[in-house]
């Protein structure tokens, strides 16, 4: 009995400490902020902490960007041929032309919603950032697009 060793001595190699914690607190938050997660992402490798939170912060900066791409053509598809249906109107063809504003109208509203969704998510990593917590973002976390 007296030679085995004691288990609750025995550090856990899992998650960071708490001097990695509280010295990277403001680190971890920046990693949510769009383009400054790239501070985080290249100085910061040693601290595990900032390191978790600036992978989060680069997988939410890489569907952000992915986001604005979709939007841009999406829109630009969506318009153009609701422009082309009122000039088809204008010169004697009339019929769809509100029809094409209307499914205009709706996709912005469905990437308005996304933005929301994206922004909800960066505020989730600041808070756990913030609290010195190192859980991942909800539907994107578990996505792996930038490892360690």
């Amino acid at each position: 009995m007296e030679n085995q060793p004691n288990q609750a001595s025995q550090p856990t190699p899992a998650g960071p400490d708490n001097k990695d914690v509280n010295n990277g607190k403001a680190m971890a938050i920046l990693s949510y902020l769009t383009f400054l997660v790239l501070i985080p992402y290249f100085t910061e490798k040693n601290n595990k902490f900032v390191r978790f939170h600036a992978i989060q912060g680069m997988n939410l900066l890489l569907v952000w960007v992915a986001y604005i791409i979709i939007n841009i053509v999406v829109s630009a598809i969506v318009t153009s041929v609701a422009y082309s249906n009122c000039v088809s109107s204008y010169y004697g063809y009339y019929g769809s032309c509100a029809t094409g504003f209307g499914a205009a109208g709706i996709v912005s509203l469905i990437f308005g919603i996304i933005a929301i969704l994206i922004a909800i998510l960066a505020i989730l990593g600041i808070v756990n950032a913030a609290t010195g917590k190192m859980k991942e973002l909800p539907i994107i976390g578990k996505i792996k697009i930038i490892k360690k």
